[in-house]
């Protein structure tokens, strides 16, 4: 158990690092939104069962799962409305622009 929480708390947080390589070289700021909030996402689920791994106490345990579902609710749902005021805010040169029909017909832009 020991050895697949050490491995589970370094995939963590190379998927952490990747991230933050990804929102630095990354050029757009939606794909940059991306790497914001996915890897993260998971290098933080990877961390939390390596803890969890590792220490194996029901305190823990219950720690670890409130927290992941807290970031499971809040960094997604934070990274899609940070882009999503990004794009009502810029002009963008999109192939496929499936928000322009919501923003067309709300007028509270």
């Amino acid at each position: 158990m020991d050895v697949a929480g050490g491995i589970a708390l370094i995939a963590g947080a190379v998927f952490v690092l990747l991230a933050g390589v990804g929102v630095l070289r990354f050029d757009d700021i939606f794909a940059r939104m991306h790497a914001a909030a996915k890897g993260p996402t998971l290098g933080l689920m990877l961390t939390g069962l390596g803890v969890a791994l590792t220490l194996r106490t029901v305190a823990v345990a219950v720690t670890v799962s409130l927290v992941l579902l807290l970031q499971l609710i809040a960094g997604p749902v934070g990274s899609h409305v940070i882009c999503r005021s990004v794009y009502r805010r810029s002009e963008t040169d999109l192939d496929t622009d499936e928000l322009a029909d919501e923003t067309a017909d709300d007028p509270s832009t």
